[in-house]
């Protein structure tokens, strides 16, 4: 029994994850700030100050540890609009530990923009820079990214760094769009009432064996700021639940990331959009006040002949590192990544762009970019871009570009535009080049929409469909182009002024008028029309009623009509009040491309016959007789008497015994075979003479 217990025990721990332990009590703010945030020497603090729901009996300050969760931090500080304690996993409850008594924070209100807000928590410290860079890396988690919540209500938070004039700014931002870090401005959404917004930012809504007791949480982001060395600064962290005291949120603050770091500058890369050019150089400066030594690496290999220097010229690409050591036990660190790419040229000058008019309209869309490839030449598209500018002072200060050059609307008869060839913000060559707007009178005979048929298997039935623009060869030059006029989509070999299509799809002809020099272009649409792959008649009603009844069935990837015998093609597939007797039924496709026939016949009995030697009607049979399964018919008198049977195609003369029967009502009986189904059918008819 105790192998037993064990065993159940151990099979129930695994799947369970570990959740991260809180701790409100053994830490001071001081110790918090210096000892779990910064970690470093790098900066004098002070005046430290906190405050959180402490008269409400609730402490929303703490640290906390991962405790081998699988929770993004190892150890920082919890801040929380409830108990911070509650953030410990797993997230198996909702809670709403605050109250209305727990007032919120007048600055935060006010940096954020926010409505009401309750039960603020903060940690507030001042601190000298000995660089000119902070940042730190933050998490935040909450109870609002359930239900609808994360549609209208978002806790806030912001980390409100002051300078020494007084100036505040929000660090806890969105890195694209500066937006304060709310549940309402990153989250994943509720299908039919909000929809996700930067979702990026968003990690995951948590299940119950979270590490943390929180229904969701963003991924880990970073909080930075550039700063003024020597300068005095106070930082705010800071969270209150918004317009309401419900449901707690907390921001998580990872320890040691507090970083005073060096900023070089932004990298100069093809990805950052500002590489530099091989006959540039980039100036690094790390200089700063109080700095011992002055350490440089080029991919993390140290290079000893900068030693000591807090300015160095780069001209070779990599990724550049200075260690700043202010003393054994603060070092501050700066990156900067740099490519060096050869100075673009323009391998052939644009060519000037004549376009056609041929609708009369004041403007035209036309496509720039035909240039794109005259300029880039063989230079490798992925460094290099063209842009397109309507004045040259744009061009050289890299400005309001045309948004679709590849789709620009020319409005002038003549109108002068301007390229720049570059990698982002970086060394460039310009040109310029001029697009004619010319007004033509034009009538082309090119439909909108041609059919191609195909039979049942696919294939086109002849004649295929002849694209012709009906214009003269004297007058135009024509260049046909499947889908889209590139390249790639070249039809070789059509230059005529028709094109004989044999596959469905888009279908352009770019135009050459050669006495004006201008072009244009027109489209047109193959679709494909095909013959049915099942063709079927199948009769609704059964033999000898009223109403004789079908449905024919065409199944195929097109959309068919229908028609029997003589009648009309229409949608309808049923066709009532048939005669008896042969028939037949026609199925074709709505383009008429071609059409299939299947002949069918109507079982019925005639209702008399005329045995009086003249030729007409001298028979009675069943009509359609030989098209029934397994037939049996017997004629019998008006006293039950059998007269006749039916067999093969047989019929019956109106005699029995080789005598004349008398004219008058007959009756019959019909056995037959329907859907593996035995059935009978009982009728009369009548004999004249």
């Amino acid at each position: 029994m105790k192998i037993l217990g064990f065993l159940v025990l151990l099979l129930s721990s695994i799947g369970l994850r570990a959740q991260i332990n809180v701790d409100v009590t053994t830490y001071s703010v001081e110790e918090l700030v210096k000892d779990i945030l910064i970690n470093s020497n790098c900066a004098e603090t002070g005046n430290y100050t906190s405050k959180t729901g402490s008269a409400e009996g609730v402490n929303g300050i703490g640290y906390f540890d991962a405790n081998s969760s699988d929770f993004p931090f190892e150890e920082g500080i919890v801040l929380s609009t409830g108990r911070a304690k509650l953030a410990e996993g797993p997230n198996d409850d909702i809670h709403n530990s605050g109250s209305d008594e727990w007032l919120g924070d007048a600055e935060l209100k006010s940096i954020t923009g926010s409505d009401l807000l309750f039960n603020a928590s903060y940690i507030q410290f001042d601190f000298v820079p000995q660089t000119n860079s902070i940042s730190f890396n933050f998490l935040f988690a909450s109870e609002e990214y359930q239900e609808n919540y994360q549609c209208t209500f978002g806790d806030v938070f912001a980390f409100i760094l002051t300078d020494s004039k007084g100036v505040s700014t929000n660090l806890a931002v969105i890195p694209n769009n500066k937006l304060p870090v709310s549940v309402t401005t990153i989250r994943p959404g509720v299908t039919g009432e909000c929809n996700s917004k930067n979702l990026s930012y968003f990690d995951k809504i948590n299940g119950d064996d979270s590490a943390i007791s929180f229904h969701g949480q963003t991924v880990s982001m970073t909080a930075e700021s550039l700063v003024v060395p020597g300068d005095s600064y106070t930082i705010k962290l800071v969270i209150a639940d918004n317009r309401d005291s419900q449901v707690d949120s907390a921001v998580f603050l990872e320890a040691g990331s507090f970083s005073l770091g060096y900023d070089l500058g932004d990298d100069r890369t093809v990805a950052s959009g500002n590489p530099a050019c091989v006959n540039e150089t980039i100036a690094l400066d790390a200089t700063v006040v109080g700095v011992d030594d002055y350490v440089w690496f080029k991919d993390d290999v140290e290079i000893a002949a900068w030693s000591g220097l807090s300015t160095v010229d780069v001209t070779e690409g990599g990724e550049y590192r200075v260690e700043l050591v202010f003393s054994e036990s603060c070092v501050a660190t700066g990156t900067l990544e740099a490519d060096f790419i050869p100075v673009p040229v323009n391998i052939d000058e644009p060519d000037s762009l004549i376009f056609c008019n041929v609708d009369g309209g004041d403007g035209k869309i036309v496509d720039l970019t035909v240039n794109d490839k005259l300029i880039l030449g063989a230079q490798d598209s992925q460094i290099y871009q063209v842009t397109y500018y309507s004045s040259l002072e744009d061009a050289e200060a890299f400005q309001n570009a045309i948004e679709t050059p590849e789709a620009y609307e020319i409005t002038n008869a003549s109108e002068t535009f301007f390229t720049r060839i570059s990698s982002g913000n970086s060394c460039y060559e310009t040109s310029s080049f001029e697009v004619e707007l010319l007004g033509v009178d034009f009538e082309s005979g090119l439909e909108e929409e041609y059919i191609l048929c195909l039979d049942s298997n696919g294939d086109t039935i002849d004649p295929l469909p002849v694209l012709n623009t009906e214009l003269l060869t004297s007058e135009y030059g024509f260049t046909w182009y499947k889908d889209s006029i590139s390249p790639e989509n070249l039809i070789t070999g059509a230059i005529d002024a028709f094109y004989t299509a044999n596959e469905e799809g888009t279908y352009v002809v770019n135009l050459l008028n050669k006495e004006l020099g201008c072009q244009f272009s027109l489209s047109t649409q193959v679709v494909t029309s095909p013959q049915a792959e099942v063709f079927e008649v199948v009769f609704v009603s059964d033999p000898f009623t009223d109403n004789n009844t079908i449905d024919i069935m065409a199944e195929g990837d097109g959309s068919y009509l229908y028609s029997v015998d003589d009648s009309d093609f229409s949608s309808g597939n049923r066709f009532e009040n048939l005669t008896a007797g042969e028939h037949t039924a026609f199925v074709t496709d709505i383009h008429n491309c071609s059409t299939l026939s299947k002949e069918f016949t109507v079982v019925d009995f005639p209702r008399f016959f005329t045995p009086n030697g003249d030729g007409d009607n001298e028979r009675w049979s069943i009509v359609g007789f030989a098209g029934m399964e397994n037939p049996n018919v017997s004629i019998y008198n008006q006293y039950g008497m059998l007269l006749f049977q039916l067999n093969g195609n047989d019929s019956w003369d109106g005699t029995f015994n080789g005598k004349i029967v008398p004219s008058n009502d007959y009756w019959f009986r019909v056995e037959y075979t329907k859907d593996g189904e035995r059935k009978e059918f009982k009728s009369h008819f009548s004999l004249k003479r």
